[in-house]
């Protein structure tokens, strides 16, 4: 045997060792992560919940006009709070079915608002537990009860300097809600759609976002919009009437989508007039690059 054909035959039984290794680590760390998309959907439709959020009990006496909200459902190894989200001016409510978490947050001066779910270890199940109170607020009494109600992911720190502009914007605008346009995606939903699928619990439901996407264009939507939110804050006049209906729209889309719930947004936000925009936050890497301004944008 020459030397060339050894050589050769070793490289490819390296190549075949080491990406059996891999296989076999992405399999174990998929097995211990307990990511999964099946599990059993029918406790998170509107009418299964709505007993649950009612059996909370409401903190009393609580009238301002503006508070802010928080969610986080989980395992508590998992809890993605930043310390530094201590309520200021008005309430602060946090939503979770994790009974340790709310003790936390209630220690740091939220209100804790417990929901009857189960604690999973199953990433995709947690996140989609948490749209509940991201996507349905007005079925919670203690939140339904404020005019002005800011929700924030828990992961980003709360401009509290801020919300007092951003909702006399949402009131000279007409507007139900108020949310800030994507910093750094912008023309085209797949890029939503892409974007996501970098995350382990998006790649999960690959197959259903895309089932989704295809429904939405087949009703008429378009791939191409001048509208790209990110859903991270979000800033809601619960007096408008728009705004349940809208808050249910987005819930329904997001349980046909799956948990990226800025793609269903996308979608949600195309010819309505009810969803604000707010400017863009400053722009973050992309994939590892900083993506440059648009052209002609300052």
């Amino acid at each position: 045997m020459s030397l060339a054909l050894m050589k050769l035959r070793t490289i490819v039984k390296y190549r075949r060792m080491t990406r059996a290794l891999r296989k076999t680590v992405r399999r174990i760390e998929h097995d211990s992560s307990g990511i999964s998309n099946e599990f059993d959907r029918a406790p998170l439709q509107r009418e299964a919940l709505l007993p649950l959020i009612g059996s909370a009990p409401v903190h009393a006496g609580e009238s301002s006009e503006m508070a802010v909200y928080s969610t986080y459902c989980g395992p508590l190894g998992s809890f993605t709070y930043d310390k530094n989200n201590r309520p200021k001016t008005w309430p602060h409510y946090f939503v979770s079915n994790n009974r340790s978490a709310l003790e936390i947050v209630e220690g740091l001066g939220w209100k804790p608002i417990f929901l009857d779910l189960p604690v999973s270890k199953n990433p995709v199940l947690s996140a989609h537990q948490a749209k509940v109170a991201k996507a349905l607020p007005h079925l919670f009494p203690d939140l339904a009860r404020h005019r002005f109600l800011t929700y924030m992911d828990d992961k980003r720190r709360i401009p509290h300097g801020d919300l007092e502009g951003i909702r006399d914007q949402l009131v000279e605008a007409g507007g139900a809600m108020a949310l800030r346009l994507s910093p750094h995606i912008e023309g085209n939903i797949l890029w939503e759609f892409t974007d996501s699928l970098f995350q382990d619990r998006y790649r999960e439901q690959a197959h259903q976002m895309l089932r989704y996407t295809l429904a939405q264009m087949e009703s008429g939507k378009t791939l191409e919009t001048d509208r790209l939110f990110t859903t991270n804050f979000i800033l809601r006049d619960m007096a408008d009437p728009r705004i349940a209906a809208l808050n249910e729209r987005w819930y329904d889309d997001i349980l046909a989508c799956g948990i990226d719930c800025q793609l269903a947004f996308a979608f949600l936000a195309q010819g309505e007039p009810a969803i604000v925009d707010l400017p863009a936050p400053p722009r973050k890497k992309y994939l590892g690059k900083t993506i440059a301004a648009p052209e002609g944008a300052a």
